[in-house]
């Protein structure tokens, strides 16, 4: 895969893109397609006004029909304009009458669907919408095994392809959303890096307003625990390359693997998560991985220590190819995953 071949793919073309509200992750991809030569007009995956989020809370996630009107809306804002993709990842209570009135907008567009959560762990079924796209890949290897669709993993972002090797001022470096399961896991691994004398940093952040519905709920929390702050890139990158070793949490029922994991990776950094999906990616070995049991969480004492491996390739310019290239392409790229 070179500048040339995604060039092929991007330049002149007009792309309606749809997705996800997570970090600065959107603005990562479309700077690259824009980079080759693309005009991308982007849409949220849902509403994300007050209204929203009230009806959620009240009704317990009854949104259809808020949903419906915004997807109504984006119509209306395309009306009349012409698209070469529909790139839509994830996809929020998407319909496909949606997807049917962008053909009729824009025949012969090309229409492609990516997944980062298993339907098995969403509140969103996606398995209806996948007669309505051209292509459709995911990120989770249940889902590629079982609805017969192309593997293909998230991506790092390219600061992490370029890390420097820095001493490690922390032993441990944990940063995520904030779950329940999650945040259970975080009181084990705190205790478990006290009890062993790691330098621990962590990051498990949620908004006030979660935190207050699950109060609410009932659900008693330590704030000391938890940050009501999203670190910035610059701020998780410099936290991640004074770490020696990434700790990963990966949702119960997610055969997927984390961003972070793909982040350590990249970088040729350690990394410590409960997903053994993680040695199904070629050429990851096991000096460089330790898999834990979060009841009953332990690491062999010779995983910590400093190492550096070689990064590996998983980025935005890889992940782009890999979900708009044909088939033949994505697999012949997807079988011989470079190093750097």
């Amino acid at each position: 895969m070179t500048e040339t071949d995604l060039r092929k793919i991007f330049e002149n073309r007009r792309i309606l893109m749809i997705g996800v509200k997570f970090y600065h992750y959107n603005d990562e991809i479309i700077r690259k397609m824009e980079s080759y030569g693309a005009s991308v007009s982007f849409f949220y995956e849902r509403d994300t006004s007050p209204l929203f989020g009230l009806v959620k809370f009240i009704k317990k996630g009854n949104t259809e029909a808020i949903q419906r009107k915004h997807y109504q809306e984006i119509l209306k804002k395309i009306a009349g304009r012409q698209f070469d993709y529909l790139l839509v990842i994830r996809g929020y209570k998407l319909e496909g009458t949606f997807v049917e009135a962008v053909r009729k907008i824009s025949p012969g567009i090309r229409t492609i669907m990516y997944q980062w959560d298993s339907y098995a762990i969403w509140d969103c079924d996606y398995r209806p919408l996948i007669p309505f796209f051209d292509s459709v890949t995911t990120f989770d290897y249940n889902d590629s095994e079982e609805l017969d669709l192309k593997y293909v993993p998230t991506f790092s972002t390219d600061e992490f392809g370029s890390l420097p090797q820095r001493q490690p001022d922390y032993d441990l470096f944990f940063c995520g959303n904030y779950t329940y399961p999650r945040y259970l896991f975080l009181e084990k691994l705190i205790k478990f890096a006290e009890g062993r004398g790691y330098r621990l940093k962590t990051k498990l952040v949620m908004t006030w307003k979660y935190y207050l519905q699950e109060r609410w709920h009932g659900v008693r929390l330590n704030p000391s625990l938890i940050s009501f702050r999203k670190l910035s890139k610059e701020e998780y990158v410099d936290l991640f390359s004074r770490s020696l070793v990434i700790v990963d949490f990966t949702s119960y029922g997610q055969a997927g693997l984390t961003m972070r994991s793909l982040d350590a990776l990249s970088a040729g950094k350690k990394l410590l998560t409960n997903n053994l999906n993680i040695f199904r990616e070629p050429g990851v070995g096991e000096g460089q991985i330790a898999v834990y049991d979060p009841e009953a969480l332990d690491i062999d004492p010779a995983f910590m220590t400093q190492q550096r491996f070689e990064g590996r390739d998983y980025s935005v310019d890889r992940w782009l190819f890999s979900v708009f290239s044909n088939k033949d392409d994505q697999e012949k790229q997807l079988k011989n995953t470079s190093t750097f």
